[in-house]
């Protein structure tokens, strides 16, 4: 407890301890809006790539492909495009994976064998976080690929496109009246 000098009033310690209070509750807000914002820079999630060979069944069965985005951990680019594109697929029913390009973690790949998403990145020669590969089963690249964060304005089209080429060449039906895509 704050030992106030005899030499204040009563008045003046019931004033000295309702500062300490307000400073108190400052400190506490401050803390608060701190963490908080810690909360507000935490990466935005994406499932990260555990059986790739399962994943790409599960895809295939839906006539999708399997999206992959090597990412690196802090990549404002790889977080940016999480955050517009990627977890709204993720909501759409799409399958996206996340691996880490740098990660020495063990991961199943295509082929049902153990590998990491160091490995996986040298196996596709991914140099660029971040890259999105849109791959059927056995981890055959079904379209192009994205690498970097490309322009704004049109990066959702670049996917759009993508997503379709997968679903062709997965053998999905184009849509009623569209005539297929090359």
């Amino acid at each position: 407890m704050l030992r106030l000098p005899s030499l204040f009033s009563s008045f003046h310690a019931a004033k000295g301890l309702r500062l300490r209070a307000v400073l108190q509750g400052a400190w506490v807000a401050a803390g608060l809006a701190l963490g908080l914002a810690g909360l507000a820079q935490a990466e935005t999630y994406l499932p990260p790539a555990r059986d790739l060979q399962s994943t790409a069944a599960q895809a295939a069965a839906r006539h999708q492909p399997v999206v992959v985005m090597f990412s690196l951990p802090g990549c404002t680019y790889c977080e940016r495009l999480r955050k517009s594109t990627y977890q709204w697929l993720v909501k759409d029913g799409y399958v996206v994976r996340q691996v880490e390009m740098d990660s020495s973690d063990r991961l199943l790949g295509f082929d049902g064998k153990p590998t990491t998403g160091k490995a996986l990145a040298r196996h596709y020669g991914v140099k660029l976080a971040p890259t999105v590969l849109f791959l059927g089963p056995g981890g055959r690249e079904l379209a192009e690929r994205l690498e970097g964060a490309g322009q704004p304005d049109f990066y959702g089209a670049f996917v759009d496109r993508a997503l379709k080429q997968g679903e062709l060449a997965l053998g999905a039906r184009p849509p009623a009246g569209t005539a297929p895509q090359s």
